[in-house]
Protein backbone atom coordinates (compact mmCIF):
# COMPACT_ATOMS: atom_id res chain seq x y z
CA UNK A 1 0.00 0.00 0.00
CA UNK A 2 1.39 3.66 -1.00
CA UNK A 3 1.07 5.63 2.71
CA UNK A 4 1.61 9.11 1.89
CA UNK A 5 4.02 9.30 5.42
CA UNK A 6 4.73 13.63 5.08
CA UNK A 7 0.96 14.45 4.99
CA UNK A 8 -0.08 11.28 7.26
CA UNK A 9 2.67 13.01 9.68
CA UNK A 10 1.23 16.36 9.47
CA UNK A 11 -2.38 15.59 9.83
CA UNK A 12 -1.41 13.43 12.89
CA UNK A 13 0.51 16.64 14.53
CA UNK A 14 -2.38 18.86 13.33
CA UNK A 15 -5.26 16.67 15.06
CA UNK A 16 -3.43 16.10 18.40
CA UNK A 17 -3.28 20.00 18.35
CA UNK A 18 -7.34 20.08 18.23
CA UNK A 19 -9.39 20.01 21.32
CA UNK A 20 -11.03 15.91 20.78
CA UNK A 21 -14.01 17.25 21.14
CA UNK A 22 -13.71 19.36 17.76
CA UNK A 23 -11.62 16.34 15.94
CA UNK A 24 -14.37 14.61 14.17
CA UNK A 25 -15.79 18.15 12.38
CA UNK A 26 -11.99 18.64 11.10
CA UNK A 27 -11.36 15.57 10.12
CA UNK A 28 -14.59 15.32 8.14
CA UNK A 29 -13.03 18.62 6.22
CA UNK A 30 -10.02 17.17 5.67
CA UNK A 31 -11.64 13.57 4.74
CA UNK A 32 -13.96 15.52 1.90
CA UNK A 33 -11.52 17.14 0.57
CA UNK A 34 -8.80 14.72 0.79
CA UNK A 35 -10.01 11.60 1.27
CA UNK A 36 -13.20 9.35 2.08
CA UNK A 37 -15.84 10.20 4.44
CA UNK A 38 -18.88 7.58 4.72
CA UNK A 39 -20.50 9.42 7.41
CA UNK A 40 -24.27 10.32 6.02
CA UNK A 41 -25.60 13.53 7.29
CA UNK A 42 -27.96 11.87 10.17
CA UNK A 43 -25.79 8.71 10.84
CA UNK A 44 -28.29 8.09 13.87
CA UNK A 45 -30.63 6.35 10.93
CA UNK A 46 -28.34 4.07 10.29
CA UNK A 47 -27.58 1.32 12.74
CA UNK A 48 -25.84 -0.77 13.30
CA UNK A 49 -23.54 -0.04 10.27
CA UNK A 50 -19.78 0.75 10.79
CA UNK A 51 -18.68 3.90 9.53
CA UNK A 52 -15.49 4.51 7.59
CA UNK A 53 -12.77 7.77 6.91
CA UNK A 54 -9.74 7.34 5.22
CA UNK A 55 -7.28 9.79 4.03
CA UNK A 56 -3.56 9.56 2.67
CA UNK A 57 -3.75 5.95 2.49
CA UNK A 58 -5.16 5.51 6.31
CA UNK A 59 -8.82 4.00 6.60
CA UNK A 60 -10.44 3.65 10.22
CA UNK A 61 -14.13 2.49 10.81
CA UNK A 62 -16.27 2.88 14.10
CA UNK A 63 -20.11 2.07 14.78
CA UNK A 64 -19.44 4.99 16.66
CA UNK A 65 -19.11 8.26 14.60
CA UNK A 66 -17.67 10.24 17.79
CA UNK A 67 -14.18 7.37 17.73
CA UNK A 68 -13.16 8.41 14.07
CA UNK A 69 -10.92 10.59 14.81
CA UNK A 70 -9.18 8.30 17.47
CA UNK A 71 -9.44 5.33 15.42
CA UNK A 72 -7.66 7.01 12.52
CA UNK A 73 -5.31 8.74 14.92
CA UNK A 74 -4.18 4.94 16.41
CA UNK A 75 -4.12 3.68 12.67
CA UNK A 76 -1.82 6.32 11.37
CA UNK A 77 0.83 6.60 14.40
CA UNK A 78 0.95 2.28 13.89
CA UNK A 79 1.82 3.18 10.13
CA UNK A 80 4.29 5.80 10.71
CA UNK A 81 5.67 3.45 13.84
CA UNK A 82 6.33 0.91 10.92
CA UNK A 83 7.62 3.39 8.63
CA UNK A 84 10.11 4.31 10.71
CA UNK A 85 10.84 0.56 11.94
CA UNK A 86 11.51 0.26 8.23
CA UNK A 87 13.51 2.95 7.77
CA UNK A 88 15.87 1.88 10.71
CA UNK A 89 16.53 -1.19 9.24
Amino acid sequence: MNFDIPRIRATVDLVESIAPEDRLLHMKNLCVNNGIWTVPEDPKKYAPVLFEIGLFGVSAISGDVAQLPRNWLFAARNVLEQHAQEAAA
